[in-house]
């Protein structure tokens, strides 16, 4: 055999491995969702609304399980609404499976908003949550999935 044609025949089978690892990976991570997927925690948020009325920190935390045995990540882009329009800047996080982070988000409220607080009126808010898997580095967004809104009604 040609020296080209054994080099291509080793890349070839480099290729075949690959994908052979990744298709098992991917496979095993699909298994252990189906087993592991009360694993997923979200702690229970805490609350704190500044003194002023002016902004309120929400601080949580979330826990996933490992799934397979290549490392990786889910990015979550948390949008809060109120009243069908986007309130705040969206917020994106990316976090290791595998991993605990503590998640931590300030709400800037508008002077409407304080107004309403400050008199002991109620304001609700909606967050809308999309989980996308990255594996490589490359965001999955095909398989991005959209969880239920949570409403949060936010009063003193």
């Amino acid at each position: 055999m040609k020296t080209i044609t054994k080099v291509f025949l080793v890349f070839f089978l480099l290729i075949i491995a690959a994908a052979v690892v990744i298709g098992v990976d991917v496979y095993l991570s699909y298994k252990d969702f189906e087993a592991k997927s009360s694993e997923f925690v979200i702690g229970t948020p805490v609350f704190d609304i500044a003194s002023n009325n002016e902004s309120a920190t929400i601080t949580s935390s979330l826990a996933t399980p490992t799934l397979g045995y290549m490392p990786k990540s889910v990015r979550l882009d948390v949008t809060v609404k109120k009243g069908g329009s986007v309130y705040g800047d969206p917020q994106q996080i990316t976090i290791k499976l595998g991993e605990s982070q503590d998640l931590e988000f300030v709400l800037v409220f508008e002077a409407a908003d304080i107004t309403t607080i400050s008199t002991g009126g109620t304001i609700s808010l909606t967050v809308e949550v999309l989980a996308t898997p990255i594996y490589f580095g490359i965001p999955l967004n095909f398989v991005a999935q959209e969880f239920a809104p949570l409403i949060i009604d936010i009063h003193l």
